[in-house]
């Protein structure tokens, strides 16, 4: 054996250890984006027959074969429930907060942290008192 063979096999490389556990990633996995596509293609292909429902006339609709329609005020219908929902939404939210929340404010002396430690605060007094004073005026050199 030579040198450059025997120093080339002295020489390990340290392994890792795989871990045991798998490591989830934020990154997206390619099934997900898969599943995004595949969503994002059937939504747009029914938005597109949604429209062509709701804009062609009737009798053309009879025409290509389509007998079983709903009416169209359903069309109005849907158009108008999503908007409607969505700002539901938000006003819901909104007033389950402003009840949940409601006096959380009232007392600013005594100010509660996470773990439910009360602690008392005293430099709220001087901070209003100093704020009603008229500001000093810097000396000039």
């Amino acid at each position: 054996m030579t040198s450059t063979e025997s120093s080339s096999t002295t020489k390990k490389t340290p392994k890792t250890p795989l871990p045991s556990e798998e490591i989830h990633l934020p990154g997206p996995h390619p099934a997900r984006g898969i599943y995004g596509f595949a969503l994002y293609i059937v939504s747009w292909t029914l938005f597109v027959i949604y429209l062509i429902w709701a804009i062609t006339p009737v009798p053309i609709l009879y025409r290509l074969g389509i007998t079983y329609i709903p009416s169209k005020l359903w069309a109005l219908a849907i158009g108008i429930f999503f908007p409607t929902a969505a700002c539901l939404y938000v006003t819901v939210i909104f007033l389950i907060n402003c009840w949940n929340f409601y006096g959380i404010f009232d007392n600013v002396q005594e100010v509660t942290n996470d773990f439910g430690e009360r602690s008392k605060s005293n430099s709220i007094d001087s901070l209003s008192s100093s704020s009603t004073e008229s500001p000093k005026k810097a000396k000039k050199c």
